[in-house]
């Protein structure tokens, strides 16, 4: 704790408790049901469910069955019963203390729980063995197909689910390297026209040279709460009217798009590349159809999105 806030003073440049800060922002000021509110049973009915897929059951049961049973009832091998059950006890509590913990936060997401897998592994990993003693025909049937269940889904989340997102940062970092090999100043500029945290970001972009921007989801920070439900960050802004916030939010320069005078407004200038998906396909036709703007990319993202922002082909619009 002293290394901690040592480190954090040196950081920030004042004396501050991180944790302390997260229990503000998320319990006092209630501000992470901005970002959505989940039902008081996410992380047992979907949190879990997403991180083990098919080896649910057996993590359950294992939670369980080690808080409720003595030792040596069976869990393992009698020889290890002993000292096994009180680990595995420790980290049925430590699961069990976590989710509740975090069930109590309105806002919750999968990722939340991500520092659990190892322990939930371990509890699953003994249950699995119990239930495959003996093991007769029909339980090799059952391993078999909890095993090919997981390498299909590994396999379609990691390699086509969602990738479209990651593709077009790769392309779009791609095309720059071909510039800097003729220029090594050269710069490029995206915009991106999807909700907030749609794209892999820095991490894949990568060159300062590469001058991006996207819409952002702020939380209504110091406003107070009788305000906070007619609160439209800019994402939301932008899908409640994607055409009045184009003519209002970007600079009238070598485009033909009508811009509307609110000297309020910091207006962006108009990048090279555009990015987003292809559920505002027809809005960008509509309002850049008379620009220098064609489309110059395309992938595929998502056969099924929960988010109807994010549903479709990510596309790219490059100014010709």
């Amino acid at each position: 704790m002293l290394i901690s806030i040592v480190s954090d003073y040196f950081y920030y440049g004042e004396l501050t408790l991180p944790p302390l800060n997260f229990l503000y922002f998320n319990l006092s000021q209630d501000l992470a049901v901005f970002y959505g509110r989940n039902r008081w049973d996410y992380y047992v009915t979907e949190g879990i469910p997403l991180l083990l897929t098919t080896y649910t059951p057996f993590a359950l049961t294992a939670v369980y069955y080690v808080v409720s049973s003595p030792p040596g009832s069976g869990l393992v091998p009698a020889g290890l019963a002993g000292s096994y059950h009180s680990a595995s006890r420790a980290f049925a509590m430590a699961v069990i203390f976590v989710i509740i913990t975090l069930s109590l936060i309105s806002h919750k997401e999968v990722r939340f729980i991500y520092p659990l897998i190892p322990v939930l592994h371990v509890l699953t990993a003994a249950q699995v063995q119990r239930f495959m003693q003996p093991l007769s025909a029909l339980r090799k049937g059952v391993l078999l197909f909890l095993l090919l269940a997981n390498i299909l889904i590994a396999f379609y989340t990691s390699q086509i689910h969602q990738r479209g997102v990651i593709d077009v940062i790769d392309y779009i970092r791609q095309q720059h390297e071909h510039k800097l090999e003729i220029d090594s100043l050269a710069t490029t500029s995206v915009g991106f026209l999807m909700p907030c945290h749609s794209t892999p970001w820095r991490s894949h972009l990568i060159y300062p040279g590469i001058d991006a921007w996207a819409l952002t989801c702020e939380p209504p920070l110091g406003i107070p709460l009788d305000r906070r439900s007619g609160y439209l960050d800019e994402a939301d802004q932008f899908y409640v009217d994607p055409k009045t916030w184009m003519q209002t939010h970007m600079e009238d320069v070598g485009i033909d798009v009508p811009n509307r005078a609110d000297e309020s407004i910091e207006k962006r200038p108009w990048p090279e590349n555009i990015v987003f998906f292809e559920q505002l396909e027809n809005t960008v036709k509509k309002e850049l159809r008379s620009s220098a703007y064609r489309e110059c990319w395309r992938g595929f993202n998502t056969h099924f999105h929960d988010d109807w922002r994010r549903q479709g082909d990510v596309i790219l619009w490059c100014r010709q």
